[in-house]
């Protein structure tokens, strides 16, 4: 139900109020909507973006290259899913190692968030041996825009209410409880009042708007909370190209009983992520490697170079040019961020049109994760040298100190991150913030950590999980 006029409207029956209308926010709504349970979703932008929109969304950057705030995040109904590709990929059971939560917490889920963002998918995704501490997985992919799927539903749900345009501003509350929050529609300030309050905002927003109501009211949260920090993304540049010969590479396959066989029709042809003992063996971070295929162009440097240090394979390459049976790879990683507190989201001096500060991200890459990088990727090739599959030129920049370019994925993980006590966390296994009895956090804010999958399956996981437990505080 749309709910034009918050002046008029009865507070009296809502049991939640969720700030935010993306993928964490829709999710709890629609769980408790099957137990009757009434909500009220306020989103700060319309059923499509405005183009004042963009002033709200600002914010700069202290570090290493990073992309621009205003450009990566939406303000509509419906979130950040408005422009989401639809990875829909699940963590690995080893990603959880620092969780108060494990995989098989998560797991009793999996049915519901893949009927949520109609993922038809029905086994898990297909992570098997590809050698000694490497796998392969596939890609899963959901089509959902959470606004254009959900808006009819909502707008006819008896016990979901909506209201666009309401920009949320600050919390109120003392000691262990939030009393209200205050927002503006229409210009104009709005104090809306429930049972339990849940911050669905975003990886940025959810910080951004905590760290303000701390500043206007000093005692509303512990100052030993870390809000803003540990911040993370998944950092995703190209580490190399290579030469394989696709007969000898899907030989591979079949010698080792591996089903998961690239199809070079696909835009990835292949992907494959290092075992949790080999991460942990060489203090490692998780990452997925993604392969390019595309036909030899015999006349590149990687051509000319590969036939200086490897004339044998070269001679090879020819003699099964008349079945085309060559092929150049190119090599992407997507990696996970270590959590550490110098990567971290403040307020700015600077403020949007309701006087609310921007948000200022501290962020860095770290050596570790070109360590990760190098590590994985060269014991690929070396796989691929043993088999004679093919040969790999990894980028120099990978063992020098040059600066790598990255383009970040643009998800924004962390700041308000999950754990068991106030000293290195915000919220508990439940997403209970700690100090207050009726706050929660949803989204890609509380991660601890990243892995290497986009965050959409985890995060719609984590919103079913959280409807689940306030259903029964209901009772």
């Amino acid at each position: 139900m749309i709910v034009n006029d918050l002046n008029k409207f009865d507070q009296q029956n809502i049991f939640a109020i969720i700030v935010g209308s993306g993928p964490a926010g829709i999710t709890t709504a629609l769980e408790l909507e099957k137990k009757k349970i009434t909500t009220l979703i306020i989103e700060a932008g319309g059923i499509k973006p405005h183009e004042s929109a963009e002033k709200f969304l600002q914010g700069n950057i202290i570090g290493d290259d990073y992309n621009d705030l205003s450009v990566t995040r939406l303000r509509q109904f419906g979130g950040a899913s408005g422009h989401w590709g639809g990875n829909c990929n699940p963590f690995n059971r080893d990603d959880f190692d620092d969780w108060p939560i494990k995989k098989k917490d998560l797991a009793l889920y999996d049915k519901t968030a893949k009927e949520i963002l109609n993922i038809k998918y029905k086994g898990d995704f297909y992570l098997e041996d590809f050698s000694e501490n490497l796998n392969t997985y596939n890609l899963i992919w959901s089509n959902v825009k959470f606004g254009e799927k959900y808006y009819k539903h909502i707008i006819n749900s008896k016990y979901i209410h909506l209201s666009l345009d309401t920009v949320f501003s600050d919390l109120s509350g003392n000691n262990k409880t939030i009393d209200s929050i205050n927002c503006f529609k229409d210009n104009k300030k709005i104090n809306l009042k429930s049972k339990y309050y849940i911050l669905s905002c975003g990886g940025i927003e959810n910080s951004r708007m905590l760290l303000w109501s701390q500043t206007k009211n000093k005692k509303i949260f512990n100052d030993k909370l870390p809000i803003g920090k540990y911040y993370m993304d998944h950092p995703f540049y190209s580490i190399g190209e290579g030469l394989i010969l696709y007969e000898k590479f899907i030989s591979y396959f079949k010698k080792n009983n591996l089903k998961n066989i690239p199809i070079l029709t696909c835009n990835h042809g292949l992907n494959i992520s290092a075992k949790n003992d080999f991460i942990k063996k060489n203090d490692i971070l998780n990452a997925g490697l993604y392969f390019y295929f595309k036909e030899i162009n015999e006349a590149n440097n990687l051509f000319k170079q590969v036939r200086c240090i490897a004339p044998n394979f070269i001679k090879n390459i020819y003699e099964k040019s008349k079945i085309k049976e060559k092929y150049e790879i190119s090599i992407s990683i997507q990696q996970e961020q270590r959590a550490i507190p110098e990567n971290k989201i403040v307020l700015s001096t600077k403020k949007d049109p309701f006087n609310i500060p921007y948000p200022t991200i501290y962020w860095k890459k770290s050596d570790v994760e070109k360590k990760s990088a190098k590590l994985i990727a060269e014991d690929l090739s070396k796989l691929f040298v043993d088999n004679d599959i093919g040969r790999i030129s990894l980028n120099e920049n990978l063992y020098n100190n040059e600066d790598y370019d990255v383009i970040v994925g643009n998800h924004k993980l962390g700041g308000t991150r999950i754990g068991t006590n106030e000293h290195d966390s915000v919220v508990d296994k439940n997403l209970k913030v700690h100090d207050k009895n009726n706050l929660f956090i949803n989204g890609s804010s509380v991660f601890r950590s990243g892995g290497h999958s986009h965050p959409t399956f985890t995060i719609v996981k984590l919103a079913i999980k959280l409807a689940d437990h306030l259903s029964k505080l209901n009772n």
